[in-house]
C-alpha cells in the first residue's frame, strides 16, 4: 500500500450517447436496466438514469428539438465519459481542491424537472468540476445533491438483470502508477498494486482501476472500447449482480428475437458486454472484488 486517505464515496458514472439517446435507452432497457422517465437539464442536456442502492449509472445525452446544447457534453466522445463523486458541501471540496493545488471551476448549480404522480418537482445539483487537462480520461467532478428523494426511488431501483451498484471503474493509460496518484489526490482511498501488475485506488466499494492499453487488450480482446485523442480513456464499468444468470438470460433474449448484435463474453464470475454503437463496455460481477 503506497498512499491512504479517507475516499469520497462514488456518486455516479456517465455514457455519453450525444444526439442517439432513443437507442441508448432500448439497448440497456433490454438488457435488464429499469431507466428512469427521461430528464432534461437546465443545462441543455437530457439523461435517463439506473439507480442503484446508493449510486448510479447515468445515460446523457443531448435534445434535438432545437433547444440550448450543453457544451461540455457535444465536445466530449460518445461513449464512457463521466466520473463524478458524491460530496455534500460542494463549496468545502472546492477550497479543499484548491487547497491542495488543484485547478477547479467555480461551483456551479443547475437543476431538472421530475414528475412524480402527476406532480413536477425540482431535482436540485451542485457541482465542482476541474478545468480542461487535467484528467485526460473523462469528465471528473464532484455532485451535491439537494434533493436525493427524487433520485434514490424505490421504483426505480429493481432491475431484472440483478444490478445492484457500480463496483468500479478501469482507466487504460500509459503510465496506471501515475495515474493512480493523481486520482487518489482527487478522491482520497488506497493506492495498491494488483497481482497482474495493474493499479488501483480503492474507495468506499468502489475500485478505480489502471491498466496499460495492453494489459487492457489482453483482458478484454475484442470487446475493448477505443480511446480516440484521448491519452487515457474510460475503459470498463463494472456493475454488481445478484445473479449473472439474469444478465445471461437477457443477453440470450436480445440474441434470439434479433433486437441487436451484441457481443459478449463470460468468464467465472463476470460477463463483459460491448454496448453496440457507444464505444462502451459493462463488465457484470458477482463480487466487489474486480
Amino acid at each position: 500500500m503506497m498512499t491512504k486517505t479517507e475516499a469520497l464515496p462514488l456518486d455516479h458514472l456517465v455514457i455519453n450517447t450525444h444526439f442517439e439517446m432513443n437507442a441508448a435507452q432500448t439497448i440497456f432497457e433490454q438488457l435488464g436496466f429499469t431507466l428512469t422517465p427521461r430528464g432534461r437539464h437546465s443545462l441543455g442536456s437530457i439523461n435517463h438514469l439506473m439507480v442503484f442502492e446508493h449510486d448510479y449509472l447515468e445515460l446523457i445525452g443531448l435534445p434535438s428539438d432545437g433547444g440550448p446544447l450543453r457544451k461540455e457534453v457535444l465536445e466530449s466522445p460518445v461513449g464512457i465519459d463521466g466520473l463524478v463523486f458524491q460530496t455534500s458541501d460542494a463549496t468545502r471540496t472546492h477550497q479543499q481542491l484548491q487547497s491542495a493545488g488543484l485547478a477547479v471551476q467555480p461551483v456551479h448549480a443547475f437543476s431538472r424537472p421530475v414528475e412524480l404522480k402527476g406532480t413536477t418537482h425540482e431535482a436540485r445539483f451542485e457541482t465542482v468540476r476541474f478545468e480542461p487537462g487535467q484528467f485526460n480520461a473523462g469528465r471528473l467532478y464532484y455532485c451535491r445533491h439537494f434533493t436525493p428523494e427524487l433520485v434514490w426511488r424505490k421504483e426505480w431501483q429493481t432491475h431484472s438483470n440483478g444490478a445492484t451498484k457500480l463496483a468500479g471503474l478501469l482507466i487504460v493509460c500509459d503510465t496506471p502508477k501515475t495515474e493512480a496518484k493523481k486520482y487518489l489526490a482527487a478522491a482520497g482511498g488506497a493506492v495498491i498494486k494488483g497481482s497482474n501488475g495493474e493499479y488501483r485506488v480503492n474507495g468506499q466499494h468502489y475500485a478505480l482501476v489502471f491498466v496499460t492499453p495492453a494489459q487492457y487488450a489482453a483482458c478484454f480482446g475484442a470487446l475493448t472500447c477505443v480511446g480516440g485523442k484521448r491519452a487515457s480513456f474510460f475503459g470498463a464499468i463494472a456493475v454488481k449482480t445478484k445473479s449473472l444468470a439474469r444478465v445471461r438470460q437477457a443477453l440470450r433474449s436480445m440474441q434470439r428475437v434479433g433486437l441487436q448484435t451484441i457481443n459478449w463474453r463470460e468468464q467465472p464470475g463476470r460477463i463483459a458486454i460491448q454496448i453496440p454503437g457507444f464505444n462502451s463496455l459493462l463488465e457484470f460481477v458477482e463480487t466487489d472484488i474486480l
